[in-house]
């Protein structure tokens, strides 16, 4: 899905070493689609409408920018190639003596996991002079960025019965931030019986996707976790839940480090019923069992008594889906 999020920055100048100074007049920042062979490009700077036309056509992203921008503007270009684990904000930008036009990101560190993408900014500046070389750089920040509103890394498997082709569609796709493979208004796939998918040409072995989360978990119940004992209790409890081995694993390698990297941690299960009421999967055919599990994990200070959740046993009966992931809260 592609999101188009403009920015107002006011007043920011570009001063460098000599007395040319140009404005940085907004930026519109454009996730664009998963490309598979990559991107070429790293830095742009566009002087016209037709070279605009040509750069979208070639990747295929959002018509955001009219030719009358181009009278008065020209746009700088910035390809991410490692948009999977940042946010990132404009630290500062200087022009040079010898036509360099320098910014610098600053990246914060954020939560979950994504199938590597491009991220690409445009720049509307003020018209620049010919020969401009444009340099930019990060200064990785060591604080992390978790969104408390967001189930990071949800991941789904699916497990026919018999070779099939199955659409995959949520109930509330909007609320959809990036997916892997690209979701299109759902996912048409080929499914065989041992659970590899395909898609466009490609093999996968799941669908991932980082939505926003509608369920304000509460913590009026659920598990206290020293984070020395975060392997024995995700695995007690994916066991109990109904994970396989092979699905535990790969849940615990993601949300161990989380869990150990606190001294305390609160945890509550979200698991199907609630997940369908926040954001129902629609699957077609719809499957004989399906498990949804989202981890919702809260840091403490200390020690506290929580009431603890009940978890019942998933039955795996037939053409059967599964799905985890997991949410991030605020300390307190």
């Amino acid at each position: 899905m592609k999101k188009i999020v403009l920015i107002i920055v006011l007043s920011i100048l570009l001063i460098g070493c000599s007395n040319k100074k140009y404005q940085i007049i907004n930026y519109e920042y454009t996730n664009s689609n998963y490309i598979d062979e990559g991107i070429e490009e790293k830095e742009l700077l566009l002087k016209s409408y037709e070279e605009y036309k040509k750069l979208i056509s070639k990747y295929n992203f959002n018509d955001e920018i009219v030719k009358e921008d181009f009278d008065k503007y020209d746009f700088i270009v910035v390809f991410d190639n490692n948009a999977c684990d940042s946010e990132r904000e404009i630290g500062s930008i200087r022009y040079y003596e010898d036509n360099t036009l320098e910014i610098i990101f600053n990246v914060h560190n954020v939560c979950g996991l994504c199938a590597p993408h491009t991220d690409v900014y445009f720049y509307r500046i003020d018209k620049v002079g010919d020969n401009v070389k444009i340099n930019v750089r990060y200064k990785r920040l060591k604080d992390e960025v978790c969104d408390p509103t967001v189930s990071y890394k949800p991941i789904l498997y699916i497990y026919p019965n018999e070779d099939m082709y199955i659409n995959v569609k949520m109930e509330k796709d909007n609320n959809i931030i990036t997916s892997y493979p690209k979701y299109k208004n759902g996912w048409n796939v080929y499914v065989n019986k041992d659970g590899n998918i395909y898609y466009n040409g490609r093999e996968y072995y799941g669908l991932y996707w980082d939505e926003y989360n509608d369920n304000n978990a509460d913590f009026s119940e659920g598990f206290y976790v020293n984070g020395e004992g975060a392997i024995k209790f995700l695995e007690e409890k994916l066991d109990i839940i109904g994970l396989t081995n092979r699905e535990a694993d790969e849940f615990i390698m993601y949300w161990l480090p989380i869990l150990e990297n606190n001294e305390h941690n609160l945890v509550y299960f979200e698991l199907t019923e609630e997940r369908e009421k926040n954001n129902k999967l629609i699957i077609d055919p719809k499957p004989d069992s399906m498990l949804r599990i989202n981890m919702h994990v809260k840091k403490i200070n200390n020690i506290i008594n929580i009431k603890e959740q009940e978890l019942e046993k998933f039955n795996r009966i037939g053409y059967t889906v599964i799905e985890w992931g997991g949410t991030i809260h605020k300390e307190g």
